[in-house]
């Protein structure tokens, strides 16, 4: 039971009467050790109760669990942390012993670091390399005395050009990480500079345990990059990377923001947070977001660059070379989607829920109807990949959709979308565009008819209706209840650049509308479509090739495609294009 354990100081076997006498992460209410974080009585503060509907997740009273916990007998749990719910409810570690990724394991015990070093953020190391070793097996010699691999994020900020505090230049050699690239491979990295590469899984590499510091719930503190002191940088009810992290390839960057409870960044967030003034170093920032079938697009920015446009920064790179990236994440807790979901599939650390089994083939618009009629949307690229290593069952083998844009072929004078396929589970999910009997990732017409599967994200019960979009709200709410709902301005807003039209949806509390909420809107009836207009086109947020997409329609068209050329094309992201565009908000914490 929770407080339960042996007190070093004392000696007896259940400790109370005092915070020093309580464990990490336990504070004493009454005599009582209590954890502040799951204490349906002692919720937040000591003497704070839920209501009897309720249940305590992350400190706050709720209806329902956060987010990547499970309701265990009233109690939210951590299945993959909790030494009580270790990887099931009930299902309790032996006295003394640590749940680690869903695995009872011994304390980590620091005396048995190699001259141990303590970082900045917490985290104890071995101060000297092991002897080189298959992947497996130093896994397992760190996980036997409670230690594990570090990420390659950590190795990155404790090398010598980061912090300094482990690395220095003379430690030359590649280290294993935890991050997998794919089934065969992995990440490494070498201390003397955060330089990174690739390693086939059973190549003997030298290594470093480390003993972690107990990280958040939530995409805060130390799951952020950056120095302690710096923290993370806040976007509404976002936080971002405050600092790059290493250069990784697209599946091993996915596993390791999720692992941290958040996502890749996006390239429209990226773009809205660049304009809010999210410190920039100079180098390229791979996003999310399928440029081209091998591609994402990347964007690059120095400084704070309030006045920032696309075209001064930005190109594609393939999903298998590595690039420095940023990882962003809600803020404070936040619970699952709540409603009934048929298949649901709800991942350990990822905050969107899935669906098990594929849907029926259907055509690329149709795929959307369905997803949106079951309260959910269409994937796009990147958050489907994380599915996928979070543990998706029921891969078939066959391509499913994604809402990704990525370019056009002439002939047939059409445009494409990025389809993925996977086969049963597939955790190391290489995500990439490969020789064919290792591809993953490749496109097909939007004219053509494929599998899918649906998203469902969290939904703020607490979000207000804006009040401020242009020529009045239009609402386009989804099934549910809670239901999913996003606002869209009645009419497009003045023609602007790129950039400045990111921006000032940013300024609006808002995000420039994608292609898919765009086709979800008009095939609901978003009014004042100008597409009879000499100039028809408004922006899009979706990149393809280093262009944008942008998008027509007339008055109400509920029969709207997104079909080359009567509904869409692309155009060039130079700073001096500009059209009209629309502002969406939304209820859901994507």
């Amino acid at each position: 039971m929770r407080g339960l354990w042996i007190c070093l100081a004392c000696g007896i076997a259940a400790c109370g009467g005092g915070a020093d006498k309580c464990k990490v992460g336990e504070t004493s209410c009454g005599g009582t050790c209590v954890d502040l974080l799951s204490s349906n009585s002692d919720c937040g503060a000591c003497g704070s109760a839920c209501s009897a509907a309720q249940v305590c997740g992350n400190g706050t009273c709720a209806d329902n669990c956060p987010v990547n916990q499970t309701n265990c007998d009233g109690t939210c749990a951590d299945l993959s942390s909790d030494a009580n719910n270790c990887s099931a409810c009930g299902s309790a570690c032996a006295t003394g012993d640590t749940c680690a990724f869903g695995a009872c394991q011994p304390p980590c015990d620091a005396t048995m670091l190699t001259s141990a070093i303590e970082d900045p953020w917490g985290a104890k190391w071995d101060g000297l390399e092991r002897t080189a070793a298959a992947l497996d097996a130093a896994e397992a010699d760190c996980k036997a005395f409670g230690a594990r691999l570090p990420t390659a994020t950590e190795l990155y900020r404790v090398s010598a050009t980061q912090s300094g505090a482990v690395g220095q230049s003379f430690n030359t050699n590649y280290l294993w990480s935890e991050d997998p690239d794919d089934d065969l491979n992995q990440s490494v990295l070498r201390l003397s500079d955060g330089g990174t590469t690739t390693q086939p899984a059973t190549t003997a590499t030298p290594y470093r345990c480390v003993c972690p510091a107990p990280t958040p719930r939530t995409f805060t503190g130390a799951n952020c990059d950056g120095m302690p002191s710096v923290g993370c940088f806040a976007f509404g009810p976002y936080n971002i990377d405050q600092q790059d992290r290493p250069a990784l390839r697209s599946s091993a960057a996915a596993w390791e923001c999720a692992n941290a409870h958040g996502h890749v960044v996006d390239a429209p967030m990226l773009a809205e947070a660049i304009r809010a003034g999210l410190p920039g170093s100079g180098a390229y920032v791979r996003t999310s977001d399928m440029a081209e079938y091998p591609n994402v697009e990347q964007f690059a920015w120095t400084g704070t660059a309030t006045s920032w446009e696309p075209a001064s920064g930005i190109q594609m790179i393939d999903l298998r070379t590595p690039s420095t990236f940023r990882c962003y994440g809600p803020s404070g807790g936040v619970s699952p989607n709540p409603n009934t979901i048929a298949n649901e599939f709800v991942p350990a650390t990822s905050s969107y829920v899935g669906e098990t089994t594929d849907r029926a083939s259907a055509a690329w618009v149709a795929a959307q109807d369905a997803c949106f009629a079951a309260g959910g949307h269409l994937p796009r690229a990147g958050e489907l990949a994380e599915l996928i290593q979070q543990g998706l069952p029921g891969g078939s083998s066959q391509y499913l959709w994604t809402s990704d844009e990525v370019g056009y072929i002439n002939p047939p004078s059409q445009f494409l979308s990025e389809i993925l396929v996977w086969t049963d589970l597939d955790v190391r999910f290489s995500f990439a565009y490969t020789a064919a009997a290792e591809q993953s990732a490749t496109w097909d017409y939007k004219t053509d008819s494929h599998p899918f599967r649906c998203i469902y994200y969290p939904i703020d019960t607490t979000y207000q209706a804006p009040t401020n979009c242009y020529a009045g709200c239009f609402a386009v709410t989804l099934p549910g209840n809670p239901a999913a709902t996003m606002w869209f301005d009645s009419q497009d807003r003045v023609a602007s650049t790129l950039g400045a039209a990111f921006g000032d949806c940013q300024a609006s509390g808002a995000v420039l509308a994608s292609e898919r909420d765009l086709t979800e809107a008009i095939r609901n009836s978003l009014p004042n479509g100008t597409g009879a207009m000499a100039s028809p086109w408004i922006w899009t947020s979706d990149f393809a090739q280093n262009n944008i997409t942008v998008v027509q329609w007339s008055n109400v068209e509920t029969s709207f495609a997104d079909q080359y050329p009567a509904n869409m094309t692309w155009v060039g992201v130079a700073t001096t294009s500009v059209f009209r565009y629309r502002c969406m908000w939304t209820n859901e914490v994507r």
